[in-house]
């Protein structure tokens, strides 16, 4: 991962269970390969899929409200 100048970096620290640790390192191998900044990477995507995943339950959400205007309309 290259840093560019415009974007500003901070150290993250936090303590997670070894087990855990272990699962991710093993996840980060398995996507990036020994690559430097491979754990940033995969931490960074994972916040992404997340973010994504969150808005797809939205969008489902609001579809099935549209959907459900819908067929009341169409009933009456």
């Amino acid at each position: 991962m290259t840093k560019t100048e415009t974007e500003q970096y901070e150290h993250l620290q936090f303590r997670i269970p070894k087990a855990k640790l272990d699962e991710f390192n093993t996840m980060v191998y398995e996507r990036y390969g020994m690559k430097h900044g491979g754990k940033t990477k995969m931490f960074l995507d994972l916040i992404t899929e997340h973010q994504t995943s969150q808005r797809i339950a939205l969008l489902k959400a609001e579809i099935e409200r549209l959907e459900q205007q819908r067929q009341i309309k169409h009933a009456l």
